[in-house]
């Protein structure tokens, strides 16, 4: 097997029962991460998830709102996962490190939205990015209070805190948009577990020497 054929693909999705609404948003993610936006048919979406197009019209009565739902299905993950990585009560860098293998979690279990937003930079298409802001931003704007709080409080050297977030997400997220690539350059699976591993210990580790501050000076 070439290299170039090496990455893993997405995880099938398991059986679940589920609403037809539920159906639908999951056949249209991969679709639209199959064929993007323009490329991306109602009457297909309709077939992979088992439904008829009428039922998927009294769902959805377009394939903008389709694709708005969808984003706001992968936004709600993403908080659920959040959530529970800042419901511990950590501080310091061991708040960071949680949030950090949340995003990789969240990526992992979510290769098809990583490829939507790939395409969407890619085609240029300006539908999702006002979608993003709107449903991230107060994500965004948590993590920049957090990371402001703990480097008045000491626990984190001082930084730009919305600069360190935007170090962060395209640090994990091109790890996942870029696997192709990574595979190709490395001749391994980027998304092999062990790989993934790897790259978050390298990560945290290169995070917690900009970020941990010297022990006598930790609260």
């Amino acid at each position: 097997m070439g290299v170039e054929h090496a990455v893993s693909s997405a995880a099938p999705i398991p059986f679940r029962p589920a609403s037809s609404r539920d159906d639908i948003l999951m056949a249209a993610r991969a679709e639209f991460a199959d064929h993007g936006f323009d490329g991306a048919r109602l009457q297909a979406i309709a077939a992979r998830g088992g439904v008829r197009h009428p039922t998927l019209l009294y769902h959805f009565e377009s394939k903008e709102l389709l694709y708005r739902a969808v984003i706001e299905s992968v936004v709600g993950d993403w908080a659920i996962e959040t959530e529970a990585a800042i419901s511990t009560g950590l501080r310091g860098f061991d708040q960071v490190a949680a949030l950090v293998d949340a995003g990789f979690r969240f990526f992992e279990r979510n290769r098809d939205f990583v490829r939507i937003v790939g395409r969407e930079a890619i085609e240029g298409g300006g539908r999702m990015e006002a979608q993003m802001a709107e449903f991230v931003r107060p994500f965004l704007d948590d993590a920049v209070r957090f990371l402001r709080r703990e480097m008045r409080a000491g626990r984190l050297r001082r930084h730009d805190p919305l600069e360190l977030m935007q170090v962060c997400y395209g640090a994990v997220f091109t790890y996942f948009s870029d696997a192709r690539f990574r595979a190709n350059l490395t001749g391994e699976d980027p998304l092999a577990a062990a790989a993934l591993r790897r790259h978050k210990r390298a990560l945290l580790k290169l995070l917690g020497a900009a970020l941990e501050p010297p022990r006598a000076t930790r609260a």
